[in-house]
């Protein structure tokens, strides 16, 4: 295991991600405004939530040509899953993606730090669980927990049975409210047709 925890540490995104959620916490601590805070915690990663589901089916799956790039990624991705290069996206895109949430947030708030800072902590802190379930579902790793082997096996039904459901590698809440939680009809892998170049 400890090879693994290394392998993903190694990865530029996770180590971004890990600066961002030090930071933040941090800035969320030195302004801590009491029970708020831990609401805009609690909205930063639910703002992570409905990204996830979001960008993978539509950005990633069912319109490809909103950002081509990611998709010519993410269809390596489901050509060749346990790949560890395919398995993170490029900094750049968290980079931007995540000065746009702060400079959004810290508007919306009314130049109110302790909740930008709440904000963000909560959507890294949520992105950096997010990826380590993403890493475990391709690496030969068998989770601890019977939640975290039942989110394996629904990501791997993703990849190898119907790309068209279960979006949430993190959590089913939005498969289940999207309808997207069970196959429509048994598919083999990569016969999804937007799934190809």
């Amino acid at each position: 295991m400890t090879k693994y925890v290394k392998e993903f540490m190694s990865q530029r995104l996770i180590l971004f991600l890990c600066a961002v959620v030090m930071v933040s916490g941090c800035g969320a601590a030195v302004t801590y405004s009491g029970a708020r805070a831990a609401a805009a915690v609690c909205a930063g990663a639910l703002f992570f939530i409905i990204v996830e589901y979001v960008v993978h089916r539509y950005i990633l799956h069912e319109f490809p040509r909103i950002a081509p790039f990611a998709y010519k990624g993410h269809v390596a991705h489901h050509q060749a899953p346990s790949d560890i290069k395919y398995l993170f996206g490029p900094v750049s895109i968290d980079m931007v993606s995540y000065v746009i949430v702060l400079l959004a947030t810290w508007l919306l708030t009314g130049y109110n730090w302790n909740m930008t800072w709440s904000v963000l902590f909560g959507a890294s802190g949520f992105q950096l669980y997010y990826q380590w379930k993403h890493y475990v579902s391709h690496r030969p790793i068998t989770p601890l927990t019977p939640w975290g082997k039942w989110l394996k096996k629904k990501h791997l039904l993703h990849h190898h049975k119907d790309e068209t459901t279960w979006y949430g590698v993190s959590n089913p809440v939005l498969d289940i409210v999207m309808g997207t939680n069970r196959p429509k009809e048994t598919k083999p892998r990569g016969s999804d047709k937007n799934m190809t170049l």
